[in-house]
């Protein structure tokens, strides 16, 4: 009897640390704002001859922040408040869209909500949305001197938004 209960025993210790070891293997690894701080600088870029220009603080305690503006004929199209917090689960984005008067398209308390899903050197992803579907927002720094930014949503084609580094952030 005493057999069978060690028997028994080796089993579920076995199991246990057999799931465990699967879990820990299928994990992402934790990620950090220094995982997303590339993105940090002035950026301008031209779409379809209006001026898209955004500007990243870099990293300070626990968050970056930013705002992305589209400038043409000389007056503000859109703009929009950016920041990405430090959460337990990782970089977390939050942002919220304005027109010229500085009425914000989201509700007052839902900002859209973007979880970093995937990140390497030079290269962040961030997903999220509801309602109207997902949204994706790539970061890929592709040289010292640019950056670029794919958004894609649901059911739309994706915008690709190059910009060159008009001024590092120190």
């Amino acid at each position: 009897m005493r057999a069978q209960a060690w028997i028994v025993t080796l089993t579920l210790v076995s199991l246990a640390a057999g799931g465990a070891a699967a879990r820990a293997e299928t994990a992402a690894p934790r990620a950090s704002l220094a995982d997303v701080a590339f993105i940090a600088g002035h950026w301008k870029g031209d779409l379809g001859g209006s001026l898209s220009e955004e500007i990243w603080s870099a990293p300070s305690g626990d968050n970056m922040m930013g705002m992305w503006r589209l400038v043409g004929g000389g007056q503000v199209k859109l703009f929009e408040f950016l920041n990405i917090v430090q959460e337990a689960e990782g970089p977390v984005f939050r942002l919220r869209h304005f027109d010229r008067q500085g009425v914000g398209r989201e509700e007052k308390d839902k900002p859209l909500v973007l979880k970093l899903v995937s990140s390497k050197p030079r290269e962040a992803a961030f997903e999220g949305g509801e309602g109207a579907g997902t949204v994706r927002l790539t970061y890929r720094r592709t040289s010292d001197e640019a950056l670029s930014v794919t958004l894609e949503k649901t059911g739309q084609p994706p915008q690709e938004f190059t910009f060159r580094l008009a001024a590092p952030l120190k």
